[in-house]
This record gives C-alpha cells, sequence and structure tokens, in this order.
C-alpha cells in the first residue's frame, strides 16, 4: 500500500516545492516529492484553465459538468451536450498533455460528466494510449438515494474501477446539505470513517485489486485513521 498525502500550495512551497501553484499528492513521510498536481474547479466551465508541467508526473481534475456550481444537479450534464463538452476539452488538451509528459486523471462524481463505472470504463477504453487516467474516490459516486444499496454499489464500483485506478482516494462522505443543492440532497464529505466508505472492504480491495504501485491518497486529517485501517484496525 504506497500511502500519499495531500499538501496544500503554501505547505509544498515551504518544504521545498517552489513550482506548486494547486494542491499536491506526495509520498506519506516523502514530502518533498510531488506525485501529482491537483486541478480545482470545473473544467468544463468557459473559464477554467488548467495548467501542463506541474509537479508530478500525474495531473487530476473532475471530469465536470454543465451546472454553475461544480457539485450541483443539471441533468444537461448527462445528455449529448455535457458528453460533447467533455470530449472536446479532452481534445483540446490532449496534445499539450502528450507533449508535457504528463497524464490528466479524472476523478469521477455522481453528478459529472463520469458518473459511474461503466461510462468511466468506456471512456477510458475509448481513449486507450491517450494521456487519460483515473482517479478513484469510491464515495464520490453515490448520491445519498443510493446509501441504502451502499454495498452492491460499493462492490461493482471497486471490482470494475480499482484495477485501472492511476489513483485512489480514500475520502469518505455522509448524505447532508450540500452548497450547491437547491433540494438539500448531496454526499458531504466528512473524516474518514465517519461516513459511508466500508472500511474492511475497501482495504481488501486494496490488497487485491489495486496494483502495488498506484498511490492511496489520504488527507493530512485522516492520516491517523487509515495508519489503523491499513494494520486491520477499523474500530
Amino acid at each position: 500500500m504506497r500511502l500519499c498525502t495531500i499538501l496544500d500550495t503554501t505547505t509544498a512551497r515551504t518544504i521545498g516545492i517552489p513550482d506548486a501553484v494547486c494542491d499536491l499528492v506526495v509520498p506519506h513521510g516523502v514530502p518533498g516529492e510531488a506525485i501529482a498536481s491537483i486541478l480545482p474547479g470545473n473544467p468544463l466551465a468557459d473559464d477554467w484553465f488548467g495548467l501542463v508541467d506541474l509537479p508530478g508526473d500525474l495531473l487530476v481534475t473532475w471530469s465536470g459538468t454543465l451546472c454553475d456550481e461544480l457539485f450541483g444537479d443539471d441533468p444537461r450534464t448527462w445528455m449529448p451536450m455535457g458528453h460533447e463538452r467533455f470530449e472536446s476539452f479532452c481534445d483540446a488538451i490532449r496534445e499539450p498533455l502528450a507533449a508535457s509528459g504528463n497524464r490528466l486523471c479524472f476523478r469521477p462524481h455522481a453528478r459529472h460528466v463520469l458518473s459511474d463505472p461503466q461510462g468511466t470504463l468506456d471512456f477510458l477504453r475509448r481513449r486507450e494510449g491517450e494521456p487519460f487516467g483515473l482517479a478513484l474516490a469510491p464515495a464520490d459516486l453515490l448520491l445519498p438515494s443510493m446509501v441504502a444499496d451502499a454495498e452492491d454499489h460499493f462492490t461493482r464500483i471497486l471490482e470494475s474501477m480499482m484495477p485501472r485506478a492511476d489513483l485512489l482516494f480514500l475520502a469518505d462522505a455522509s448524505p447532508g446539505t450540500g452548497p450547491d443543492d437547491e433540494d438539500g440532497e448531496s454526499m458531504v464529505p466528512t473524516p474518514l470513517g465517519e461516513g459511508v466508505l466500508p472500511a474492511e472492504v475497501i482495504m481488501e480491495a486494496i490488497h487485491t485489486m489495486l496494483p502495488p504501485s498506484t498511490p492511496v491518497v489520504v488527507a493530512a486529517r485522516d492520516l491517523p485513521t487509515a495508519t489503523s485501517w491499513r494494520h486491520g484496525d477499523f474500530r
């Protein structure tokens, strides 16, 4: 299990990564080596700009939405308009990525263009050989209406997507009220172990399905819990 954590821009520069302009993924315990840069915002928005040639070989971004709010609910996102915008975005950034040697890893979300296992895997197959990959955070693919059947959803997500992941984000969430929701239905980030993420199932999948070299990324606040999970303590 290749445990990594996330550094904010200020911390990254303080410890000697002067070209950090966004959050970085770094190995836990060896923070001077960047593995990935996390690009914020919505790549399908008109005012989004994504840089290449950043610290780390990998770049991480959402697949995006046509909603004005990053995690708002807009059905157009899953319709032809959203998918065409996303494919055009990929076409436009493909050559700059190849020239820089970076690989752009999309982090799927239940309200974004890449919103489920099948759609994400279809995209990866279409773009085979291109500089695109997968940053998987299993809890991101659930909505509150799916929590009752969370076990089945997590089984499908892990079995189909875990082997294809370039990075795995251990990030937890619970049903709640999000700032981008008019109807009050959203999955809200929570500390690891306090949400819907099934600890034992996730760790078993990491040990049996995730390539050993794939980074497992944990927010700094969640490192103690992740370390406990790593040693089989799921209390």
